[in-house]
């Protein structure tokens, strides 16, 4: 299910910062969360859950687009400009086709601040559609592209945190489906295994993303991330899984939003 969300913009112009992935995040998980709690628990707190315990938010968004020249990165900064008075963007869930409706009313009328303690931009839903499914027709080996960022990470003895890994990494593969196996598994399909799936970089892009989350705040971390299109071979199900809930980690907070071609 994929929410193609109209905001109006309120000011003349206004300061984003470039890490704005964590508090638009935040304002979804808070729009659930005021509309119906027991809604955002499912996703936040239990998210789906493997037997080992294993959770995930099976949820992802695009990044806020603007119509053409009405942005700019300041350069030097970490900050871009918008005098745009519109602002988009598509959110994707991997929930029960009847619930499309109720989440769409979740987002009506809503209003959003999108930014941190020095700067932002204020924003109020206009309008929302929801897209058709992506079309893959019956092929089971598709071309896909990151819109957003994929990011992934191995445990390394003796740290606290994970070590994100670039896609030319000799792990790298297993991890990726790994990960999309797991989402399926957790949405109950135990029918497929690893041997099943396969999995090539296609074309790596210089461009990387380093998000700061929580920016500012004593629980800062660094996530980098890759750029990169691909190609999946994997059962049709499997790949509608990850087109709706995202590839790679992280998804939840904007990480792995992927297109078709």
């Amino acid at each position: 299910m994929r929410l193609r969300i109209k905001f109006n913009l309120s000011g003349e112009r206004a300061l984003l910062p470039l890490n704005y992935q964590y508090p638009l995040s935040a304002w979804i998980y808070k729009v659930l969360h005021r509309s119906d709690k027991e809604f955002a628990n499912m996703l936040h707190e239990y998210g789906y859950v493997l037997d080992s315990g294993k959770t995930f938010k099976l949820f992802t968004f695009s990044k806020l687009t603007f119509p053409n020249h009405t942005w700019k990165i300041i350069p030097k900064s970490d900050r871009m400009k918008i005098w745009a008075r519109q602002a988009y963007l598509t959110v994707s869930f991997q929930l029960p086709e009847q619930t499309e409706k109720f989440v769409m009313g979740l987002f009506q009328q809503q209003k959003a601040f999108i930014g941190d303690k020095i700067s932002g931009i204020e924003m109020e839903v206009e309008s929302i559609e929801a897209l058709k499914d992506v079309e893959i027709g019956i092929c089971e080996n598709v071309e896909l592209k990151a819109v957003t960022a994929i990011v992934l990470g191995v445990d390394v003895e003796g740290e606290k945190n994970e070590q994100y890994v670039p896609p030319v990494h000799p792990k790298y593969k297993d991890l990726f489906l790994k990960n999309l196996l797991d989402k399926y598994r957790a949405i109950g399909k135990t029918d497929y295994t690893i041997s099943d799936l396969d999995f090539k970089v296609k074309k790596l892009y210089t461009k990387t993303a380093m998000q700061r989350i929580k920016a500012g705040t004593p629980a800062e971390t660094r996530v980098k991330a890759y750029y990169f299109d691909f190609e999946l071979s994997a059962p049709k199900e499997m790949i509608e899984v990850g087109l709706n809930a995202g590839f790679g980690s992280m998804n939840a907070l904007g990480f792995g939003f992927c297109e078709v071609g």
